[in-house]
């Protein structure tokens, strides 16, 4: 009886014993995150308008301008061209494409590179930027419709008239402007083979880009001379998209 008794009171009186505590881990604080940098948006083309390639390269290219005139020299032009085999540049006219489809498919299938220079041949500056639109849209579908290829990217103002809007409402359009480092002086009313030889041995360098025209009987004459002192000095002709670096050089 006294042994219960005893038992009884142990467990009143007995202080229950507290679960032993668990250190708390403390939490490791999450690191900031660092705003991921807004991607830049670059214009896979350059608009910006080109009177010189890369000199480099050890190019140089020759262009050749054909506006509201007949056929004139391209004949001769292509004949000498294709002989050396050698390509170039051609900027042509919607007016003059319809008006020498012949001519214009030969530049094709000798392998130049084509580009735009406007439909008939107006000062730009003088349009307004719907007109401006006009002139290259529908000439690049007159050569595309003739010869089977396109303008873009390249144009080249007729009379080399250009102004800020123009640059800009061509580039809206997709068309980068080809100026030049190097005037032929070709076009010139008593222009003759030896001064257009002349002007462009005087100043040719590597990166030059040179202005002449199909229409140009000067020109015709003097392209000879000119591609054989240009090889002499180690200036190898080419296109604008190869002495801007664009197009490998073949």
């Amino acid at each position: 009886m006294r042994y219960l008794l005893l038992v009884f009171v142990l467990l009143v009186t007995a202080r229950p014993v507290e679960a032993q505590q668990q250190p708390q881990a403390t939490p490791t604080p999450a690191p900031a995150l660092t705003p991921a940098p807004t991607p830049t948006e670059v214009d896979p083309q350059d608009y910006s308008e080109v009177v010189h390639g890369d000199p480099s390269l050890g190019l140089i290219a020759l262009t050749f301008d054909a506006g509201t005139e007949g056929g004139g020299s391209a004949p001769e032009v292509l004949q000498i061209l294709k002989d050396r085999g050698l390509h170039v540049t051609f900027f042509l006219s919607g007016h003059w494409v319809d008006h020498n489809p012949d001519l214009a498919q030969q530049i094709v299938a000798d392998g130049h590179e084509v580009a735009n220079h406007s439909y008939d041949h107006p000062d730009l500056t003088t349009l307004s930027d719907d007109q401006v639109v006009w002139e290259l849209d529908y000439t690049d579908q007159v050569v595309s419709d003739v010869m089977g290829t396109h303008t873009r990217p390249y144009f080249r103002p007729p009379f080399g008239a250009r102004n800020r809007r123009v640059l800009d409402v061509a580039a809206a359009s997709g068309f980068r402007s080809i100026y030049w480092s190097i005037d032929s002086g070709d076009w010139l009313p008593r222009a003759t083979p030896g001064a257009v030889v002349d002007k462009i041995l005087r100043y040719a360098q590597p990166g030059d880009i040179v202005v002449e025209h199909v229409g140009s009987d000067a020109t015709a004459g003097a392209l000879p001379t000119v591609l054989d002192n240009l090889a002499e000095r180690g200036l190898q002709v080419a296109t604008v998209s190869q002495v801007l670096g664009l197009v490998p050089f073949k």
